[in-house]
């Protein structure tokens, strides 16, 4: 039997074994084969499965299920096969599945195939060969919804692949316009096709009208116009944009003077400014994110504009908040034909201080061509002015690296037509609160985003060749893009050293951050967490320092005061900063957790800047902190046990205080790991053993099962 099947996902689920279709089965099978085939080359996840499978919360079975579809799957891929360790379609992934695709079997990686190849064409000089392929690539879908008909074809990760049919059919009619005419009726079928799913997409009308004026359709055009623009006002209370008008113009000019119809050069932008940063060549992942800022552009239902003029991306130094944010702008520019403006407020720069919000709004109006005889004026004037200049334009501004709301407020757009994409390290939450901004926050890498970044990084065959030593590495830089990077970088650059002496390097904490750093400043991994802690106050800094010396990645309230020495307010206070500035997070209420890159460069910092003394002391009270709260847990817990007579605590110690049993034994559920490496550290305690000989037995109490525990 020929083993060889294709597949399609680019409308309607199929699979053909030569000319025969084969019977996929039941629908949430045929869903599943959609998401491996939108996964292909890279793996399926089984928790990416479930949850997308099930719209509500999945049932317990919901993996046995995916398990009993992914066998009947292969069965059905492979009648004859009589194990599946000799699959050649369907296979087990480190995490999930994979089916093993390419260009001449997945419909979906031979559209992107042809579009990258028509895209390089382009850049190449050859736009009639561009044109060839683009059209090409658009001849395999069959309907713009991918997945057609299945439970999956709505669901954001399908709806993000049907947007790059649109982005298809408009590069696709630039180039035919532009250098093969023979190829405009064929485009204006797929325009038409584009539009109904887009009906107020300006852009696709704009290449419509230009298609039916070059052919001569100038009557047939005009219609085209007034029926968009009826639309717009009618649905939406808008007048057409720029674009738009100026494609009537040119319509009118031809009527008028018999001027032959010539398409803009140009017919996605206007005069408007051009300055987003070039987009990451390398950038993998974040789909999930991604598609939430894509949905931040939708209208709400009964709404005539999208609710969102600005979004914050925040996160962690080194979290890649700027490379989403560009990759953004790049993806929505078509909607902003006034001009994309880029602003670096410098919020955490290496050498400059942070840009002053008066000198970022003249830099905009300058961009903006409005920006003559502004030089004076003051703040109240400047910022009147830079309203105005805006007023009425489809603009993006993308404002890098805001140090503060208040230097991000007063560029934030009052028009409703244009957007500011903002990304910070703080959480600036105050623009949310005044301002109804929208706030992104930017997590690490998950183990298979980071394993796609070094990828592209890499080289497919280097990172395959080496896939435990990658995701090795990956969770050693705990996902963060930056270090990633960085890491894949120094590989590249040594091609005798294998990334398994990488990921070897990376597991000693005192070597990681050197072997993650470098002579440029923008990357040095140990530099971009200083400008981070550079920016904390003296107290906060303190904390952040003395939680190096705590041996696990989460700590709770008393602890930290413990270990700081300071009172529940004070040191509520310092964690709040922390979290501002994503040096901590709170998964779990009242647990404060952080990355294992910035912790290791807390406990550099600590051991450089705090005195034996102080770091001996600050142990000590940690020590105690964890003695008197497993004494107490222990008292509620254990009936039977007797009363343990301990001297007061030392200045500045805070233990645990427990509501009940419940509580008291949901705390030792979770110091279950802490409390047996606390015990055996008692070695280094400063005090008396009576104290020492107390503490063990109290832990040890705390991690033994005992009658007398309570659930």
């Amino acid at each position: 039997m020929d083993a060889t099947v294709r597949y399609s996902v680019l409308g309607t689920v199929r699979a053909l074994r030569g000319d025969t279709e084969i019977d996929l089965g039941p629908p949430k099978r045929m869903a599943l084969l959609a998401l491996l085939l939108l996964r292909a080359p890279g793996p399926l996840t089984l928790s990416e499965a479930v949850d997308i499978l099930w719209d509500d919360e999945p049932p317990a079975s919901a993996a046995n299920v995916v398990h009993r579809h992914i066998g009947a799957l292969r069965r059905t891929l492979e009648p004859e096969l009589r194990s599946r360790t000799h699959a050649v379609h369907l296979v087990r992934a480190a995490d999930g599945y994979r089916l093993l695709v390419d260009a001449s079997t997945s419909d979906l990686l031979c559209f992107r195939d042809l579009r990258a190849r028509a895209q390089l064409a382009l850049k190449g000089g050859a736009p009639a060969q561009a044109a060839q392929d683009f059209m090409a690539a658009l001849r395999l879908w069959r309907d713009p919804v991918v997945a057609a008909g299945t439970q999956v074809a709505r669901h954001p990760v399908f709806t993000s692949v049907g947007h790059e049919f649109t982005a298809t059919v408009k590069e696709a009619a630039d180039a035919v316009l532009r250098a093969a005419p023979a190829l405009t009726e064929e485009v204006l079928t797929a325009l038409r096709r584009a539009v109904e799913h887009h009906p107020f997409d300006e852009a696709l009308h704009c290449r419509i009208i230009t298609a039916l004026a070059s052919t001569g359709r100038q009557a047939e055009a005009m219609k085209q116009f007034e029926g968009i623009r009826r639309g717009l006002a009618d649905e939406l209370g808008v007048e057409p944009g720029p674009e738009l008008r100026a494609t009537q113009q040119r319509l009118l000019r031809r009527r008028v003077v018999g001027e032959p119809y010539r398409a803009a050069r140009q017919p996605r932008t206007t005069a408007g400014p051009a300055q987003l940063p070039a987009d990451c060549p390398s950038f993998a992942g974040r789909r999930q994110v991604l598609d939430q800022c894509l949905e931040l552009l939708l209208p709400l239902e009964g709404e005539s504009r999208p609710a969102t003029t600005t979004a914050a991306i925040c996160g962690m130094a080194g979290v890649g908040k700027t490379t989403l944010a560009v990759h953004w702008s790049h993806l929505i520019a078509d909607h902003f034909p006034d001009g994309q403006i880029h602003v670096d407020l410098r919020g955490h720069h290496p050498s400059r201080p942070p840009l002053d919000p008066a000198a970022a709004l003249a830099e905009v109006l300058d961009a903006l061509g409005a920006g003559s005889g502004r030089s004076r004026l003051g703040g109240a004037a400047l910022g009147s002015a830079y309203r105005s200049a805006l007023a009425g334009r489809r603009a993006l501004l993308l404002l890098d690296d805001a140090v503060d709301c208040e230097q991000v407020r007063p560029l934030l757009p009052a028009a409703p037509g244009c957007l500011a994409i903002v990304t910070s390290r703080r959480r600036l939450e105050g623009l949310a609160v005044t301002d109804d901004v929208r706030l992104v926050t930017l997590d690490p890498m998950t183990r298979e985003e980071g394993v796609e970044l070094l990828e592209r990084r890499l080289g497919t065959d280097r990172a395959r060749a080496e896939r435990t030593a990658v995701e090795e590495i990956v969770e050693l830089c705990g996902g963060l893009p930056l270090a990633l990077a960085v890491a894949g970088t120094r590989v590249l650059n040594r091609p005798g050293h294998t990334l398994a002496s990488l990921a070897t390097a990376l597991q000693d904490p005192a070597d990681s951050l050197d072997v993650l750093a470098g002579g440029d400043p923008r990357t040095n991994t140990r530099d971009v967490f200083h400008r981070s802690y550079d920016a904390l106050s003296a107290s906060a800094a303190k904390l952040f320092r003395l939680l190096g010396l705590h041996p696990s990645r989460d700590i709770t309230l008393p602890a930290a005061a413990s270990l700081a020495g300071t009172d529940l307010r004070r040191a509520r206070h310092d964690i709040a900063e922390l979290m501002d500035h994503h040096l901590l997070v709170e998964l779990v209420a009242g647990r404060f957790t952080w990355h294992e890159l910035p912790r290791t460069y807390a406990a550099e910092l600590c051991r450089l800047l705090d005195s034996s003394r102080v770091r001996s002391e600050a142990l000590a009270r940690l020590f105690e902190h964890y003695l008197y709260s497993a004494e107490s847990a222990t008292a509620l817990l254990s009936a039977c046990r007797g009363t343990v007579v301990l001297p007061p605590p030392r200045p500045g110690v805070s233990p645990q205080r427990f509501e009940g049993r419940a509580d008291a034994a949901e705390w030792i559920v979770a110091e279950q790991y802490l409390l047996p490496e606390l015990a055996r550290s008692l070695g280094r305690y400063p005090q008396g053993e009576a104290i020492r000989r107390q503490l063990t037995a109290a832990l040890e109490m705390c991690v033994r099962p005992g009658p007398g525990r309570g659930r």
